[in-house]
């Protein structure tokens, strides 16, 4: 036996549905569009505590400079500062005054105030921490 029945709902509650069934979902597009943004907000937050972060660690990569000394500059040093009757051989001269020379240079720079004031990076000096050469010996290393 088979018994198909109608299903009617009163016009009186007919319209108490809809205003339901609007009200729900305009709750989950609230809380949709809520969280959208406060992840879009987290996610920001987190770039700024990176960068700060990235900006108060320093690294060895975060200052090195690498430059070519070319014969002029090399010509420079020799007629200008290297002293032959100094003790020191010829290339620790060179990086002692390659490392006074960038001191002097980086500390007459204008400071940016990125941490503190302006004054106080003023007061900080930048000291060169170390100083290495590297020679183009490409036919030295070729023969070995």
């Amino acid at each position: 036996m088979f018994v198909q029945y109608i299903c009617e709902i009163p016009a009186e509650r007919d319209a108490n549905r809809k205003v339901f069934g609007l009200a729900a979902g305009s709750i989950a597009v609230f809380i949709y569009l809520f969280s959208v943004v406060y992840f879009d907000y987290i996610n920001c937050v987190q770039m700024n505590k990176f960068v700060d972060f990235d900006v108060k660690t320093i690294t060895a990569g975060d200052y090195t400079i690498e430059f070519e000394l070319n014969k002029k500059h090399y010509a420079y040093f020799v007629k200008n500062y290297y002293d032959e009757t100094n003790p020191m051989g010829e290339v620790s001269q060179l990086k002692l005054y390659i490392q006074n020379e960038l001191s002097k240079r980086f500390n007459e720079m204008t400071h940016m105030g990125l941490e503190g004031t302006a004054e106080e990076d003023m007061k900080k000096q930048v000291s060169i921490a170390q100083i290495t050469f590297a020679y183009d010996n490409a036919e030295v290393i070729m023969q070995l």
